[in-house]
Formats: C-alpha cells, structure tokens, sequence
C-alpha cells in the first residue's frame, strides 16, 4: 500500500506545481499585457487594429506615417527617454520570464500524461484548449503527435500547433506544422486553414509572391465556405496592394463587397472591403 500510497501524492504534488506555474503564467501575462500598454502609450501610437475575422491585422507601413516638419527635426542624436527604456527593460525581463514558465508548464504537462491513452492525451488537450491555455494545450498536441503519428487526428493537431505558434511568435513551428498538412493531409478539411494561415505567415514577412499564392489556393479549397473565401480574397487585395498594384488589389475587394455581402457572417469582412475602396490609392 505504501508504494502505491507514495505515487498518488507524488501525481498530486506534479498536478498542485502544474497549477501554481499556470497560475503564474496567467499572472506574467496580465502584467505583461498592462506593461506593453504602457509602453504604447509612451511612444503615442496607435494599438494595432486585431479583426474579428481571421484576416491579419492592420501594419503602418513607413510609408504611411506622417512627414515630420523640417524645422521639428531633432539636431544630432536623439536623447534617449530613461522611463520608455525602463519599461523596454522590464518587458524583455518578463517575455524571459514567461519562456520560463511555457517551458515549466510544458513539461508539467508531458509528465501529466505519461502512461495514457491516445484518447486520454487528446482529452486532456481539448480541456487546455477550451480553458484557453495555449502552451498546455500545444505541449500535449505535440506529445500526442510523438507518440501516436498514425492516429487520425493528426492533421487536426497539427493545425492547433500551427496555431500557437502562429500566435506566439513560433513562425517556424507554425510553418513546420501547416507544411506538414499540406503535403501528409493534402485532401483533410485541415488543408485549408493551413492554406490560409500559411499564406498569412508569408505576408507578415514581406513575401508577398508566396503569400498569394497559399492564399489563391485557399479560395480554391474554401469553396463552399464564403467566410473564409471572402478572408482569402481580401487578404489576396492586401498583398497586390503591397506591391503597389492598386488596380489588381480593388478587383479582390470588390469581389468581397459585392459577392459575399448576402451572408450576415461576412458583414465585418464585406465593410473592410468597402473601406479600403472608398480609401484613395497610395501613390
């Protein structure tokens, strides 16, 4: 009974820890999250726009931000602002912090669930998922892949784990992640988002060449599903406008306006296809 007795409390003191880290990480965040504000603030420009759809947000380009008057023009190098320096300092501290505590949590939760099921471990990542704790939840995606790479919600877990590495920075892990899908899973209903998401990562980092081309694929794949077609085609308008093709970019974004506008669900993609028609092109 003692052997037996021993491993409970050791399994209740590796889920109290896990609890504590994950506690503290949501703290981190909190706190990191009022920090960059803050810092926002400082530097007085405006928080980026986050859509409701899955279009990426809105970058100001250098090239969209105001000229700055001859005579306002700082001589020499500009002094350093010590308070915006220390609130730098201090978000660097804690994005460390944070990388810390994933790495802790992460592997709380390996250890979690050692020993389980293929479907004992994807319930336990459905839980993470829906309790919106992303790192868990990737932590044990990826166990679940290592251990069972036959299993037929592989492709469903790899667009997870694309996910959160799209959303935290990870672009490698995502990109990893969505190629896998598209070359293993080529005809799964994965395909499509990887498609799309694949497309975004592309655009985030100037290649626009690539990035049309997953999202023209995308619109390809989403047929049937004007939500996510009419995301593509405007993100399609993004990348050609880009490129300082107007033309080409507002042949996307009419579509968007006037074919997609009959479902309620669109409504906030068709009103951003407006907007960037009524906006004069950029010279």
């Amino acid at each position: 009974m003692k052997p037996a007795l021993g491993a409970v409390l050791s399994a209740v003191v590796a889920i109290a820890v896990a609890a504590i880290l994950l506690a503290r990480e949501r703290r981190v965040r909190e706190d990191l999250d009022r920090r960059v504000a803050a810092l926002e603030a400082e530097r007085a420009l405006p928080a980026p726009v986050v859509p409701d759809g899955s279009a990426p947000a809105a970058r100001v380009a250098p090239g969209d931000a105001p000229a700055v008057p001859e005579a306002a023009q700082p001589e020499g190098k500009p002094e350093e602002n010590p308070r915006l320096r220390k609130l730098e300092d201090q978000i660097a501290r804690l994005e460390a912090r944070l990388r810390e505590l994933n790495r802790a949590a992460e592997g709380a939760a390996v250890e979690d669930v050692a020993g389980l099921s293929a479907d004992e471990v994807w319930q336990k990542a459905q839980i993470a998922l829906q309790d919106k704790l992303s790192s868990r939840a990737s932590a044990l995606l990826r166990e679940f892949l290592r251990r069972f790479p036959g299993d037929p919600r592989t492709a469903e877990a790899l667009l997870s784990v694309g996910f959160h590495g799209l959303t935290t920075g990870g672009r490698d892990e995502a990109l990893a992640a969505y190629g896998r899908i598209l070359s293993e899973f080529p005809d799964s209903k994965a395909a499509a988002q990887a498609e799309f998401y694949t497309g975004m990562l592309y655009a985030e980092t100037g290649d626009l060449a690539r990035a049309k081309e997953h999202y023209e694929k995308s619109v390809e794949r989403f047929a049937g599903n004007s939500y996510w077609q009419a995301a593509a085609l405007l993100n399609l308008g993004d990348a050609y406008a880009a490129q300082g093709q107007p033309a080409v970019a507002r042949e996307y974004w009419s579509r968007v306006a006037s074919q997609f506008s009959s479902d309620p669900q669109n409504a906030k993609l068709v009103r951003a296809a407006e907007d960037k028609l009524k906006a004069p092109d950029k010279k």
